[in-house]
Order: C-alpha cells, then sequence, then structure tokens
C-alpha cells in the first residue's frame, strides 16, 4: 500500500500532553487514504463497519475492535456502512511506560468479556474531553490499564476465541447481504469483497458452518421468497422469480421443482391447500 501522507506528533499531539483523544465518524471523513506518522495511534470502532488496511494487511472492522498503529506503519480505511464511528487515540510511546511495541499492528483486538476495552476507551474520551484536574495522570492509569489488556489478546487462547467469534460473526453478516442483495446479482467475488475477506475464506465459511456453498445458501434463500411471494398470491410466476433475482425462468423453474417437487404454477395452485404445500428452506 503505497503511502500518501505523512503526520508528525508536532501538528497533532500537543507537546505538555503527549496524548489526544477525539471522536470521529465518516460524516467528518467519509473515507481515510493511506497515510503514515511517528507517533503511535490506537483506533477503537464504536459502530458501523469497514474495510481497514493497515501495511499489506486487509482487516474487516466492526464495533468493538481496535487496532495498534505503531510509528511508521502506513494505514487506511474505507467505510462499508452508512455511518462509522471510531474513538480515535494517538500518542508518544514516552507518555505511558509500557512496551508498545510489543503490541502488533498485523492483527487486531476486540472488545473481551466484560467489554473492559470498550469501558476504557470511553472513560479515555471523557477525560481528554473535560481535562479535569490531574486529567493526564488518569490518562495514563486507563492507558496502561488498556495497553495491558490488549496484550493478553497476544495469547494463543485468546487468538482462538478471537476467531470463532470472527467466523460467528462474518456468517451473520454475510447472511444479512444476502438477505439485502437477494433481487440483484451476487457473486462470491462481490460479496467477499464487502466484508473485507477473501472469496475462499467466504467459500469455506459457509461450507463449514452452513453446510452449503454460498451460490447453493443463496439459491435456497431465493426459493424461499419465492415460495412466499406464490403463497400471497399477489404475483405471477414470472414475477415472483424477477423479485427474488432469478432472470432465467427456466432455471428459476428447475430449481423451484427440485426444492419443492413440483413447479411454481402447482405450488401457487396447491396454496389453496396449505395442508398440500411442502414446507419452507429452514434458515441459518
Amino acid at each position: 500500500m503505497a503511502e500518501k501522507r505523512k503526520f508528525t506528533h508536532a501538528q497533532l499531539i500537543r507537546p505538555d500532553e503527549g496524548i489526544r483523544v477525539h471522536l470521529l465518524h465518516n460524516g467528518l471523513y467519509r473515507s481515510v487514504g493511506a497515510h503514515g506518522h511517528d507517533f503511535v495511534e490506537l483506533l477503537y470502532v464504536r459502530s458501523g463497519k469497514a474495510v481497514h488496511r493497515v501495511n499489506d494487511k486487509t482487516f474487516r472492522a466492526g464495533a468493538g475492535d481496535a487496532f495498534v498503529i505503531q510509528a511508521g506503519d502506513t494505514h487506511a480505511f474505507e467505510p462499508i456502512t452508512p455511518y462509522f464511528e471510531w474513538i480515535d487515540c494517538m500518542f508518544l510511546p514516552a507518555f505511558v511506560d509500557y512496551d508498545v511495541r510489543s503490541l502488533l499492528s498485523s492483527r487486531k483486538y476486540f472488545s473481551g468479556d466484560g467489554m473492559e476495552t470498550d469501558y476504557l476507551m470511553q472513560a479515555m474520551l471523557r477525560e481528554y474531553e473535560e481535562k479535569k484536574p490531574a486529567y493526564l495522570t488518569k490518562l495514563r492509569g486507563y492507558m496502561l490499564a488498556l495497553l495491558a489488556e490488549l496484550g493478553r489478546q497476544i495469547e494463543q487462547r485468546a487468538d482462538l476465541y478471537y476467531g470463532s467469534r470472527k467466523k460467528t460473526r462474518l456468517l451473520q453478516e454475510a447472511v444479512e447481504y444476502v438477505h439485502l442483495h437477494h433481487r440483484d446479482k451476487i457473486t462470491l467475488d462481490d460479496a467477499a469483497a464487502k466484508l473485507g475477506i477473501s472469496r475462499s475464506t467466504l467459500s469455506r465459511l459457509f461450507r463449514s458452518h452452513a453446510n452449503d456453498s454460498f451460490a447453493g445458501f443463496v439459491n435456497a434463500y431465493r426459493l424461499e421468497r419465492s415460495g412466499r411471494l406464490l403463497r400471497a398470491g399477489d404475483l405471477s410466476v414470472r414475477d415472483a422469480a424477477l423479485e427474488c433475482g432469478f432472470a432465467d425462468g427456466k432455471h428459476f423453474r428447475t430449481l423451484f421443482r427440485r426444492r419443492f417437487g413440483m413447479t411454481p404454477g402447482e405450488f401457487r395452485r396447491a396454496a389453496e391447500d396449505p395442508a398440500e404445500v411442502p414446507g419452507e428452506p429452514g434458515r441459518l
């Protein structure tokens, strides 16, 4: 990732403080282009989702995720939801007695049990904004606790927990993507890009956790929707197919008959007698 801009602590951090904490959102910055800086930056996502790129790695960032950007790193992110909000903490390593270099920028961190990371970031933001007496002392204390909390996640056990949590959340968001875009042409590549992961990762996710291919899941959901529309009787077979993303009527009829054991027309006529209509496909 080519670096476009370079920021210095003299530009953004007051020398008498050594730290700056503020709340940002994509109403202020639609996206943040590739840049670097000579200080450490801690980003904590409060709401929304974005694709975050750090050096040569790409991450999907969501609420509860945290990133440590070391001096000399290059990073950028692009929001993928209408609203994306994060707490940005910029500081000099000398501000706190902790080996910040031990926190890797090649991974992301998360709010653990009890939401301790979330609590500490919110407390730091409040202290910095209010600047009450001894606010820098309190900020050092919060920062030390926060860095220690993130440091614990370097251990293998935290990695395993996060890996499981990440897969569950990714699958939920992939399913939401299908539900929102089932009328459109959905490809594995497009869905993976939107989620900030590789097509192979998304494919394995569906096969291991949904017991289906991505295309198979998309078609199953479309067939479920079309069955509901036909049962309601408000649309023709052709319109129901188009409404659910099936542009090829022959392909739709083939898949429908394979799933329900009857043609769409037969299904619609049988809907007058609910006892004759097969059950709908299950959901995740």
